[in-house]
């Protein structure tokens, strides 16, 4: 057998186990002040997807460090390794989740292709890489989708383009390889209009860290702003008529559903964001009506203005930053079929009972029945409450109420709240 094909068996035999087993062997192998930025098209429909790559982008700041390469978390529909193209060992790998794989799981997918942008970020490799792709089957396995040579010497560093851009930080302070960095970026704000957008900056993150359990680990955060004007005030609004010339091109209506707040400008996020230390980005759209979004490694997005902005933020950080899934079931949402009922749920804070001991069995009481009647002995209590996920039958949530299943819950459920924590402690270690 030839050296490569060893190199393929090698690399199809470490592509089938979780990150979990993966060991980090040459960090020295990558350049930590710096981040490969690729961008790639997902594309297909509800039955066949594929990934294409666009291009590769050396940016100047990477914000993690050499004790945050593997992720110890099974996370997302879709993961990337970044794999020694010598020896095939794992230099970086992470999950994340994306809009179209939201959007395969419409009706209208079942009927039409469609494109979407999406980008991933790590270190920059000193040598010759593999970048993989892969997606998560129905079953829960991993199928590969794209395999690129990275050859370092030919991507040029990128050049941030010329505009108004101010980056500021509102809590913490520098230090981006030991801190979980969160970037706020302006939306739909006007030049003169950029001191509100800080403004309301600032009473968002008093919200986010009057809350538990970001209140307890406040100070292992550092949040910044990234303020840029739009050419016009405000946010493009389909269902009345009102479009809106704004640097990121959001948009509410997106799937049809009047108060899921998008953009499907991708790309300019990401490279939007290329100039300041982050771990997660989140963008704050200048509008008072109700609206957001969250995607897991992804980013996510809300409106500023509106009296839930706050409970807004809490929720779609809860999916883009800490992994955890929707625990309604009772809200027009335009996903069908979306949880598969005969395998656990990626999110920590979903179960189908089909695996109950690798979520939180060890949290529920052995008094608390399972699945645990929706009664007032168990309101305060950690259970197994059937409805979760946009489904209501055969798909649990962790507590009666939690800030993942309604905005009017005052907290995170003691599962959201350790998966969040585990999270952030990834980030800082």
């Amino acid at each position: 057998m030839g050296k490569t094909a060893i190199l393929l068996l090698v690399l199809s035999v470490l592509l089938t186990v979780s990150f979990q087993n993966l060991v980090l062997q040459k960090p020295h192998q990558l350049d930590l002040n710096q981040a490969l930025r690729v961008d790639f098209i997902l594309s297909g429909n509800h039955y066949e997807q594929e990934a294409t790559l666009f291009r590769l982008n050396r940016d100047q700041i990477w914000s993690g460090s050499a004790n945050q390469l593997i992720s110890p978390f099974n996370f997302g529909e879709y993961r990337y390794f970044l794999i020694d193209a010598q020896t095939s060992d794992t230099l970086f790998a992470r999950g994340f989740s994306t809009l179209f794989e939201e959007w395969r799981t419409t009706s209208e997918a079942k009927y039409k292709s469609k494109a979407f942008q999406q980008t991933i970020v790590m270190p920059f490799p000193k040598k010759d890489s593999r970048l993989v792709v892969e997606g998560r089957n129905r079953d829960g396995s991993f199928s590969k989708m794209m395999e690129e040579v990275i050859e370092p010497e030919y991507i040029d560093i990128h050049q941030p383009a010329k505009t108004n851009r101010v980056v500021k930080i509102i809590h913490g302070e520098h230090q981006p390889a030991h801190k979980a960095d969160l970037l706020i970026i302006s939306e739909g704000y006007s030049f003169s209009e950029l001191d509100i957008f800080m403004d309301e900056a600032r009473e968002l993150t008093k919200k986010l860290f009057n809350t538990e359990p970001y209140k307890s680990l406040k100070k292992d955060f550092t949040v910044r702003t990234l303020a840029i004007p739009s050419p016009e005030s405000g946010v493009t609004d389909p269902i009345t008529g009102n479009w809106k010339d704004t640097y990121l091109k959001s948009r509410f209506n997106t799937f049809d559903i009047d108060r899921y707040l998008q953009t499907m400008e991708t790309w300019r996020v990401f490279e939007t964001a290329a100039i300041a230390p982050y771990d997660h980005i989140i963008i704050l759209v200048n509008s008072k009506k109700y609206g957001g979004g969250g995607i897991y490694n992804h980013f996510s997005i809300l409106t500023s203005g509106n009296k839930l902005s706050g409970e807004l933020l809490l929720h779609e950080i809860g999916h883009g930053y800490g992994g955890l899934g929707d625990e309604y079931y009772d809200s027009d949402v335009a996903y069908t079929d979306y949880i598969n009922l005969s395998i656990e749920p990626w999110q920590p804070n979903l179960t189908t009972l089909v695996d109950f001991n690798r979520k939180w069995k060890h949290l529920v009481k052995p008094s608390t029945p399972v699945p645990t009647p929706v009664k007032l002995t168990y309101l305060k209590e950690t259970g197994v409450f059937e409805g979760g996920g946009y489904v209501a039958k055969k798909v649990y949530r962790p507590a009666v109420n939690c800030i993942m299943h309604n905005l009017d819950a005052p907290i995170f459920c003691e599962v959201c709240s350790l998966s969040i924590t585990k999270v952030t402690k990834f980030y800082t270690q």
